[in-house]
């Protein structure tokens, strides 16, 4: 995707809100066992294409986007049915083809609104009719008829079904409209400070693990499955005496379970490995935009959490509403610091830590870490003081943090942490050496970077491996679009 680097900052993070929607807001409704997840999730993802179709006016980066969210729905539920599947590539395909013009957004909005939504709803029906037969909706109309008393006979079912297709219409329309406002709506609240939440933590996304079902379990469903299907074929074809009565509840719920089985043993299985197969593929060729929106979803899961608490004061619905705003608002109109902060950066031992020791000894007002080699090893150095303590962890060491081959020590790193939260108040420079995957990951200097960022305005320099991409993902994750990338130190007072 082309574009300025706002504009790719901004649709990651949409992208980030979005696989969000689908992994956390949906397991909490699967959890709770709301009947009505399709509206909630469904609703958010209108909500994310419609932001994507307003601040990336690119065409492909809806369908991309589209991918990506995918990607990360077989990452973190490996266990989702393809269903799932079809309603996010529903919904995106048809976002895609909707803005791909970019006109009329709000018609685009309320079409793809009322659309996704009655897909999500027509594909709820559609599996209780493949499940339980045309005679699950004969039951109702008899349970209904029994209940009232009344001599005429009422289709129910019908009200039923329309009701619920018509309660996905309305709200695909009030959710379209609103939608097509948010653009406006988020410019108005990035004007007001009370909705101005800088993010402070970088906690680690930690994925649900993958259920496994035991093979005993499996075999004996397996076993069921095959004498369900025996006795089914015997009655419904009268081999000998019926072993099964023709009562209709029954035959519902025999068809229900063979059905249900023949998903869950041969329609599913292929269909969930035929679809991770091809998502792997296409992961291995959106490799960066992979790894952009993962450095991004520890800040996005956190900016949500604290919205959410931040607006613990507030009941039901203007509590949801006040930590949507502050969501929308620092996700998509986030605070930049043009020329207030440097990232210093060159491929690995280039010497960007001798040019800096170089550079501060003509500095008066310098504080921060500064990660020399001495002796073969990786040090800190406390700049004001000139202190220098082991980065790498001593053999037998309890607390230590590992990246790659590499083992540090989380008590000597704990040290240097605060080491530059001495600094963070500092008038001169304040300089950390060096930020990497382990802080994009949380440990490290990643909390503490939110902090320095988010009470610092100017002179501050960051020290970042020219590789994999990295200046880049570390201005998105932590915020700063603005941020200067250099190569040397000439021209900085």
């Amino acid at each position: 995707m082309s574009g300025p680097a706002g504009n790719k900052l901004i649709y990651y993070r949409i992208i980030a809100l979005w696989v969000l929607c689908e992994a956390m807001l949906g397991g909490i409704i699967h959890g709770f066992k709301i009947p009505v997840s399709g509206l909630v999730v469904g609703s958010c993802a209108v909500t994310c294409i419609c932001l994507l179709a307003w601040y990336v006016p690119v065409k492909g980066a809806i369908l991309k986007a589209t991918i990506i969210v995918a990607i990360f729905k077989m990452m973190l539920s490996p266990q989702a049915p393809p269903p799932a599947y079809i309603a996010v590539f529903f919904q995106g395909l048809l976002g895609e083809l909707l803005f791909w013009k970019r006109r009329m957004f709000t018609l685009c909005c309320v079409v793809l609104a009322v659309l996704s939504l009655l897909e999500s709803g027509l594909q709820r029906i559609l599996v209780l009719t493949i499940v339980y037969g045309n005679d699950i909706w004969k039951v109702i109309n008899n349970f209904f008829n029994g209940l009232t008393g009344q001599k005429t006979t009422t289709n129910y079912s019908l009200w039923i079904g329309g009701g619920y297709v018509v309660l996905h219409l309305v709200t695909g329309l009030l959710v379209g409209w609103w939608t097509s406002l948010l653009p406006q709506k988020i410019k108005a609240w990035t004007g007001k400070e009370k909705y101005r939440l800088p993010v402070t933590g970088n906690d680690p996304l930690i994925l649900p693990a993958a259920g496994k079902r035991k093979s005993r379990i499996k075999r004996g469903l397996l076993i069921v499955w095959i004498l369900l299907i025996a006795l089914y074929v015997q009655s419904y074809f009268q081999l000998g005496r019926p072993l099964l009565p023709s009562h209709v509840s029954l035959r519902i719920l025999v068809r229900s379970v063979i059905i249900l089985f023949a998903w869950v043993f041969i329609v599913s299985p292929f269909l969930r490995k035929w679809l991770h197969s091809w998502l792997k593929k296409k992961q291995l060729t959106a490799q960066s935009e992979v790894q952009h929106v993962l450095s991004l979803l520890p800040a996005t899961k956190q900016l949500v959490l604290q919205s959410w608490k931040i607006s613990a004061g507030q009941r039901g619905w203007n509590r949801l509403s006040n930590a949507l705003k502050i969501i929308l608002t620092n996700a998509l109109e986030p605070r930049s610091t043009p020329q207030a902060i440097y990232i210093l950066s060159g491929p690995v031992q280039t010497g960007k830590t001798t040019l800096l020791m170089d550079w501060i000894k003509n500095k008066k007002e310098v504080t921060g870490i500064l990660t020399p080699v001495v002796e073969g090893k990786r040090v800190f150095m406390n700049i004001q003081t000139g202190e220098v303590f082991p980065m790498e962890a001593v053999e037998g060491e309890q607390e230590v943090l590992t990246i790659g081959r590499y083992v540090f020590s989380k008590i000597n790193f704990d040290k240097a942490i605060q080491v530059v939260r001495q600094g963070m108040n500092n008038p001169g420079w304040l300089l950390i050496d060096e930020i990497g995957p382990m802080e994009l990951r949380g440990e490290g200097f990643g909390t503490v970077l939110h902090e320095v960022i988010n009470l610092r305005k100017e002179k501050l320099i960051l020290v970042v491996r020219d590789k994999d991409d990295m200046p880049e993902r570390v201005k998105a994750a932590f915020n700063v679009p603005g941020a200067a990338v250099i190569r040397s130190l000439s021209g900085l007072g």
